[in-house]
């Protein structure tokens, strides 16, 4: 997006966001527990390249620790954490399990930086240990936590990138082999690092070229065949419908440093799961090689918009090809 049209779009999300016209009433402040999550679609018949849609639930709480949800991981057992630019982490059983576990806590950062560590915009997660990292706006700083949720270290990147104060780490993911990627939002350029960013380790830079005009990366996570999976927003400020946000979801090989990563345009949502500013995606991999693939969504503190959870289905050994032999498959049955 160019710089006009990213300034009137920030503005529109900005009026959107204003308290006194569109902030809910005035709730409490506090940790809560007390969520509910109610199934708004359930399956869907509708299938595109590979995909289909198995449920879409409402999440919501009187509260307003609750909501903003920006970024969003797996945990173990069926349980999924999304954080907020609230500065809070949410916590919930997968909603199509039988639910055990749903609260909302203050997210503790590192002492002394708790007045500009809140707008938390992505996160990711080592399996084997359960460490996490979040990624900060504003101040563009990567923070890591031990598997207890305790602060453990963090690093400022505001030295070493041009990246303007409402672009920070939008995006990232720890891969499998150890290596981070960062991307930020609006901007051409992101981060490869050989390991942990708070271990001081140097990154390596790679041009993005966007697949899709006028979208920012929200979030991505890695598919166990080792390519990216990115969540892509854009606020459609130009056209009618509410909210304004439509979303797609990428794929694209590991950025090579020095290398144009270009992503393709996996899955258009438009029409298939409501609008909706989707902001958090995570992964989990099912016994058949199939994916759950979950999206959050952030409400902005808006009356008008929702937190909302989609579960989609993916299935990455899907082609156009095999897609072809089981429609001929089918017809001449």
């Amino acid at each position: 997006m160019n710089r006009p049209k990213r300034l009137i779009a920030g503005i529109a999300l900005a009026i959107l966001c204003a308290p006194g016209t569109w902030l809910q009433e005035e709730v409490p402040n506090s940790p809560t527990k007390d969520i509910t999550v109610t199934q708004v679609a359930g399956p869907s018949d509708l299938s595109s390249n590979g995909w289909t849609v198995e449920g879409i639930w409402h999440a919501e709480a009187n509260n307003l620790t609750f909501g903003g949800f920006s970024a969003l991981f797996a945990l173990q057992e069926d349980t999924l954490r999304a954080f907020s630019d609230r500065g809070t982490r949410f916590t919930l059983t997968e909603p199509d399990k039988v639910s055990s576990v749903r609260n909302v806590v203050r997210q503790i950062v590192e002492p002394g930086r708790g007045n500009e560590l809140w707008d938390i915009e992505s996160a990711t997660r080592d399996p084997d240990n359960g460490t996490y990292w979040l990624g900060y706006e504003n101040v563009h700083t990567v923070h890591r936590f031990t598997v207890a949720s305790d602060a453990d270290g963090l690093r400022d990147l505001d030295d070493e990138v041009d990246w303007t104060v409402n672009s920070g780490a939008e995006a990232m993911v720890r891969l499998a082999d150890g290596r981070f990627v960062i991307l930020p939002e609006g901007e051409r350029e992101g981060l490869v690092f050989p390991g942990d960013p708070v271990s001081g380790v140097e990154p390596e830079r790679f041009t993005y070229r966007n697949p899709a005009y006028s979208h920012a990366a929200t979030d991505m996570a890695q598919l166990p065949d080792g390519r990216l999976l990115v969540l892509l927003r854009n606020l459609d400020y130009g056209r009618l419908g509410w909210p304004p946000f439509e979303s797609k979801l990428a794929i694209g090989t590991v950025p090579e440093p020095d290398a144009e990563w270009a992503p393709e345009i996996a899955l258009d949502l438009a029409g298939i799961v409501p609008r909706e500013n989707y902001e958090g995606l995570a992964i989990r991999t099912r016994d058949d090689g199939t994916l759950s693939v979950w999206l959050v969504s952030d409400d902005n503190m808006s009356a008008f918009q929702r937190t909302l959870l989609v579960k989609l289905r993916f299935d990455p050994a899907w082609s156009p090809e095999e897609q072809a032999s089981q429609t001929k498959q089918k017809a001449r049955e």
